[in-house]
């Protein structure tokens, strides 16, 4: 599953019906409405900085230039009694590699913005270790197959992982290439647990050149996190989507938008061949 970021307001007027005769005009009127504040970002471990970024969403007409949102107050905590203020290191970026964050714990996440407060809380699970990065080349493909967007150089991209057993888990993937992020992926273990795995990470517009620097991180992230990029899959046509357009799920309270996300890390590479 490839997930993207930013976030338009996808609040849909009543539609009006015109019906002459046996032919049926539609009018679709898509409301505006005021900017939301977006928080998205968390804590992990291997040494990862604490990371925030905070947005403001756009009407779903608009350009998807997001302000950032400068000057909140960014509090981290931990269950062991640990806090942090985080600083902003950039506009609506804030930052700090000051705070230890460990698997197993509980963080709690405490914003202040613009006059609001915004609050989450994410558990970090046991850390799954990330067996293998594999990067299969085949010449020949269909442009435009899987990995081989406009090229008859097609690379299929595969982790290798294996799953506890009897224990519930989900993962997130995240791809970049030479260092800018261009996909996410979401699993969980429903029909792998205690398995061994080979994992697809199935992308129909992949460019990949030789030369290119190929990052995929792996996160073993909690249900509350999972859903969440889960929603993005519903609303852009993954199993069970709804009918309705909607904002994606969100686990900040005082949010509609957003994420809090704590989570392992572990990244591998390969240099394209």
């Amino acid at each position: 599953m490839r997930l993207q970021t930013g976030y338009k307001l996808l609040i849909f007027g009543l539609a009006v019906l015109i019906v002459p005769a046996c032919t049926e005009d539609i009018e679709i009127d898509l409301n505006s409405s005021d900017p939301e504040i977006v928080i998205e970002g968390g804590v992990a471990t291997a040494g990862e900085p604490v990371k925030l970024k905070i947005t403001k969403s756009v009407n779903f007409d608009e350009d998807n230039v997001f302000p950032l949102v400068e000057n909140a107050t960014v509090e981290i905590s931990d269950d062991l009694g640990n806090s942090v203020l985080v600083p902003e290191t950039a506009p609506g970026i804030y930052s700090t590699d000051e705070f230890s964050v460990i698997e197993g714990l509980t963080y709690h996440m405490l914003v202040e913005a613009e006059d609001q407060s915004f609050s989450a809380s994410s558990t970090i699970p046991h850390q799954v270790a990330f067996d293998e990065l594999i990067v299969r080349k085949t010449e020949g493909g269909a442009a435009g197959g899987p990995g081989g967007f406009g090229s008859l150089t097609n690379y299929d991209v595969l982790v290798r992982y294996t799953d506890p057993t009897d224990e519930a888990n989900r993962y997130r993937f995240v791809e970049l290439v030479n260092g800018q992020p261009e996909a996410d992926y979401i699993f969980d273990d429903r029909l792998t647990d205690g398995l061994s795995v080979e994992q697809g990470l199935m992308r129909f517009d992949r460019v990949l050149e030789a030369g290119d620097t190929l990052h995929i991180v792996m996160q073993c992230i909690d249900e509350r996190v999972y859903d969440y990029f889960n929603s993005f899959g519903n609303l852009m046509g993954g199993p069970g989507n709804s009918s309705t357009p909607a904002n994606p799920y969100t686990n900040i309270d005082g949010a509609v938008l957003g994420y809090f996300s704590a989570h392992t890390y572990e990244m591998k590479q390969k240099i394209i061949e």
